[in-house]
């Protein structure tokens, strides 16, 4: 089974082959159904693997009292900004530092960092692919369009694709539509819009534009807080 929870703006838990995933774990963000890390905790027991894209304060969010608060949880990013993390919320033991390029192999689960077209100031900015049994999740992270997305779709075939739509620091939903041609997951979320109004988008306009193109792509819109099973 794998089951996708939008938190709002970039921040998703996932559940697939029995891991907990965080990914840009930002659960206060102004669209979230939590306003504190309290009441994140009393809705998940278990947290087992904490994704950060890049070290942007909306993307880091509060990885660092998480790692405190679940200490069996590790934290996957690339190398020095895994290690900063964890260095930071007294868990050095508990990070997995990787970068650009190849498969991290955690038992059963396999992680593929990839490039992403932003800034940052630790670390290279990244998406990742997360490869179960059941699924294949690709978050994009804080993009804009880039050819080599045809790469991501060609090698590790996404399920799901959960690209950002609302333009000004990332992609809009027209660049956002053709990176859906370039990858052809089956599923597409559309995330990283509507959490301020420079980042304003239209996720009817985005779905629009991916039925225009003529692809097989369903799009997925949730509201914040909204979980989706992965059709198998």
């Amino acid at each position: 089974m794998a089951l996708i929870r939008w938190l709002g703006h970039a921040t998703f838990h996932i559940e697939l082959d029995g891991w907990s995933i965080l990914v840009d774990p930002w659960i206060t963000n102004p669209a979230s159904p939590y306003r504190s890390v309290d009441e994140f905790v009393k809705d998940y027991s278990k947290i087992d693997l904490i994704i950060v894209t890049h070290d942007h304060g909306d993307h880091v969010g509060e990885a660092v009292e998480l790692l405190k608060r679940y200490p069996s949880a590790k934290i996957a990013a690339l190398y020095e900004l895994a290690n900063n993390v964890a260095k930071e919320a007294g868990a050095t033991e508990r990070a997995i530092p990787t970068n650009i390029g190849g498969p991290v192999r955690l038992g059963g689960l396999t992680l593929v960092f990839t490039t992403a077209d932003h800034s940052s100031t630790v670390a290279h900015p990244s998406g990742v692919v997360i490869i179960g049994k059941n699924a294949s999740i690709y978050h994009a992270g804080d993009t804009g369009l880039f050819a080599e997305m045809a790469f991501i779709g060609e090698l590790y075939k996404p399920t799901v694709a959960l690209l950002p739509i609302g333009g000004h620091f990332t992609m809009g939903p027209v660049e956002a539509a053709k990176a859906v041609e370039l990858i052809k997951p089956r599923y597409v979320i559309p995330m990283h819009y509507n959490t301020f109004d420079v980042i304003k988008a239209d996720p009817a306009e985005f779905e629009r534009l991916v039925k225009e193109r003529g692809l097989d792509t369903k799009v997925i819109v949730l509201k914040p807080g909204e979980k989706w099973e992965v059709p198998t």
